[in-house]
């Protein structure tokens, strides 16, 4: 007998009956892609396109440190906007600022360090938001769903997983595309315009597109407006 097959067939009920965990679990399957894929594109866009390998740790610093500082501050706005208005809002603005990063080195380094600066306060809130709405759908579905929370955490856990895996998938297929030629320690190797593109886009215009292809999927909650109006604000 399959032990995994009740298991498997909560999941499927989970997602099947509880539309608005649904459109969230889809939306944060994109959202992980995207913040994963701008994690493993950092170290080749500080070295092939801002020539500053070492700076790599600046723009990574530049990603954690406001995600770490501006949680709070996403939670305080959030009792005031509601928490579906402040994720659109960081997908929209997480999206304009890859775009920025398409400058490179010909806007000088001010540019790269403030766009990634922004992607790390957007990161705080796609991070902050989208866990503190799974109890808000657990909530809200028909019928008494606390006996199924190991399948509505299984499905998050995986879902958080299987994005950390896509998003380095996508930007190495971004650079074999472009033709990308990897070199061995201590190696360098001259790469092709068309690598230097896929670079480039791979880690500006890719990342863009699936967090505004994120923030349409996302546009579709509709609970949280649900609460509000419930609630009287």
């Amino acid at each position: 007998m399959d032990r995994h097959g009740p298991a498997l067939a909560q999941v499927r009920d989970v997602l099947r009956r509880n539309r608005p965990f649904r459109v969230l679990v889809s939306c944060y399957l994109l959202v992980s892609t995207t913040t994963h894929l701008v994690l493993a594109g950092l170290p080749y866009y500080a070295r092939h396109e801002l020539d500053r390998p070492g700076f790599t740790t600046v723009l990574m610093a530049a990603f954690v440190a406001p995600a770490l500082l501006t949680t709070p501050l996403w939670f305080r706005l959030s009792r005031t906007w509601g928490k579906q208005r402040c994720l659109l809002l960081c997908q929209g603005f997480f999206a304009a600022g890859a775009l920025g990063l398409a400058a490179g080195k010909t806007a000088g380094l001010v540019v790269p360090v403030l766009c990634t600066l922004v992607l790390g306060v957007c990161f705080a809130g796609l991070q902050l938001f989208p866990f503190s709405m799974v109890p808000d759908t657990v909530r809200a579905a028909d019928g008494d769903e606390t006996g199924r929370t190991g399948a509505y955490t299984g499905v998050w856990t995986a879902t958080e997983a299987t994005g950390a895996a896509a998003g380095p998938y996508l930007y190495s297929a971004a650079l074999a595309l472009g033709g990308y030629a990897a070199a061995r320690a201590g190696e360098e190797v001259t790469q092709s315009g068309g690598a230097h593109t896929a670079i480039l886009l791979g880690f500006t215009l890719l990342p863009a597109l699936l967090m505004a292809a994120a923030l349409a999927v996302q546009s579709r909650y509709r609970l949280d407006a649900e609460l509000t109006r419930a609630r009287g604000v």
